[in-house]
């Protein structure tokens, strides 16, 4: 029986102390939560000097065990908290697979991490991180790093160094700040802040960036790139420049396999070949082919020495040709501005090489006080001037009669030419010489200086197959009736009543594009 001994019972008062201590021991145990321990697992030697440390010394294939993770080293200090520094060839492994070994570390109990020093490598799958001291929290299981590090994945070839960093076994993330570097074969990154998904091999950009390749060059602030995929997203202060284009935005998709780059918002694509520059609010640029379309407030800007020419449209698509240069066209509500041309159009199309521009449906062109009109209008260009102007489908030139009329009654006077085709040739930028060939049709209005002002003397209305036409500071000065003339000349004063328009006649110069307006 309890409280019995072989001489007999024992005494009633002593069995009253042995029962009470008896409940109060039961009763601790069964209030305590057991506590998490670190475990002997195997030493060759155990020693303890207090004058040599407080700790007992572990020596020889140490092993020491704490929830599940091993601890294996040369020898180590015990303390009587728990806590133990560990030396020579250190190995940790963990049950979730990852591994660590270092040339020394300290493990702290309370705070559950281990500073490890000296060499250090974890390894997890094909991930090896190497860094000269690493700070592990085992509750988090997050690794730390803050005097340089080096990351190497071997499924994707990616290394990364950085002067600071974090990683996550439990969640396969790493966050890297300071002098971040990530190499690939195929490509280099430069940043100041990087988190990178080793699941998905994506990373995060955050600060200037800088990624380059064989041929591409891409900056941002803010962004995340698929390694695996190449595909990526770049924002703020977007760019991405190619062998022959620069993009940018303020966000960039780039799809890297496909070669396509898509560009949002404030987009710019520059052909750094030539002169050409093309604004608007989305872009797309195919890298296999060159091509490029920009809409939504699409802006074409070419820069030709002092002059520039602004191309306004719906839609631009930039296609190289076979010499390498710039074909473009232009679709629906086209305007262009330069200084000395301006014109409207539904869609267009411009030749670099040939320095040819077409307007197509219902073109208008503005050169001067010049107002051309008709079905297609070309133009040629030479040195960044213009060449000639050819007409076809119902040509009609109006320019306004700005001589004084004495019999002016309200109604202006328009100079008008029209024909079947019409060629006219510049120069300096302005109309010269103009040929029309078939059908050819005038009303022009002489004038004559008296007192130092023009003065219109009279309508001059002529028909014949060809014309051919001087014209000087925007003024008919000659005209050349060729083949079956028929002119009729009419005196200012006589010429009130007579109709003063060729049919076909408008004008719309109120609709003259201005820089402001592209």
């Amino acid at each position: 029986m309890l409280f019995e001994t072989p001489n007999g019972m024992i005494p009633r008062a002593t069995r009253i102390v042995l029962l009470c201590c008896l409940l109060a021991v039961t009763s601790a145990h069964g209030q305590e939560t057991p506590r998490k321990q670190v475990k002997l697992v195997h030493a060759d030697a155990i020693l303890f000097d207090k004058s040599i440390v407080d700790a007992q010394r572990l020596i020889g294939h140490v092993n020491l065990l704490y929830e599940g993770t091993t601890f294996l080293c040369d020898s180590a200090y015990l303390y009587a908290n728990q806590d133990f520094d560990a030396f020579g060839y250190i190995r940790v492994n963990h049950p979730r697979g990852y591994s660590l070994t270092a040339g020394s570390m300290f493990f702290d109990k309370k705070t559950q991490t281990v500073l490890f020093r000296e060499n250090v490598v974890m390894q997890d799958g094909e991930m090896t991180l190497e860094s000269s001291q690493l700070t592990y929290d085992m509750r988090g299981e997050t690794g730390r790093y803050t005097t340089g590090g080096k990351i190497v994945s071997r499924r994707n070839n990616n290394v990364l160094t950085s002067r600071r960093g974090t990683y996550s076994a439990r969640d396969k993330v790493f966050y890297f700040r300071d002098e971040v570097v990530l190499t690939n074969p195929d490509y280099t990154v430069l940043c100041d802040t990087l988190h990178y998904r080793e699941l998905t091999e994506t990373a995060f950009f955050l600060g200037p960036t800088q990624i380059t390749s064989e041929d591409t060059r891409i900056y941002c602030e803010n962004g995340w790139y698929n390694t695996r995929k190449d595909i990526s997203q770049f924002n703020e202060h977007a760019r991405i420049t190619s062998d022959k284009t620069v993009l940018t935005g303020d966000s960039i998709y780039y799809d890297g396999k496909a070669g396509l780059g898509e560009v949002f918002r404030r987009v710019t694509i520059r052909d750094t070949t030539s002169s050409f520059i093309v604004r608007g609010n989305y872009g797309r640029h195919i890298k296999a082919t060159e091509t490029s379309l920009v809409t939504e407030k699409a802006l074409l800007i070419q820069v030709e020495g002092q002059d520039s020419l602004f191309m306004a449209a719906d839609t631009l698509l930039l296609v190289p040709d076979s010499a390498g240069k710039q074909f473009i066209r232009a679709f629906h509500d086209v305007r262009v501005f330069r200084e000395d041309l301006q014109g409207l159009a539904d869609s267009l199309t411009y030749s670099e090489s040939d320095s040819l521009l077409i307007l197509f449906n219902q073109p208008v062109l503005w050169s001067q006080g010049n107002q051309i009109t008709g079905d297609t209008i070309r133009i040629r260009t030479w040195k960044g001037t213009i060449d000639r102007m050819m007409v076809d489908g119902q040509p009609f030139i109006v320019s306004e009669a700005i001589a004084y009329d004495s019999t002016y009654t309200g109604q202006r006077r328009y100079n008008q030419i029209k024909g079947r085709h019409l060629v006219a040739r510049f120069s300096d930028n302005q109309i010269r010489r103009v040929r029309v060939e078939g059908n050819g049709q005038l009303i022009y209005y002489p004038a004559e200086e008296k007192e130092g002002k023009a003065s219109l003397i009279g309508h001059n209305k002529g028909e014949c197959s060809d014309l051919d036409i001087t014209i000087s500071g925007n003024q008919i000065r000659r005209i050349n009736l060729i083949r079956e003339p028929d002119s009729v000349f009419t005196p200012i004063q006589m010429a009130v009543d007579i109709t003063p328009e060729l049919e076909g006649f408008r004008w719309i110069g109120h609709l003259r594009p201005r820089r402001e307006d592209l």
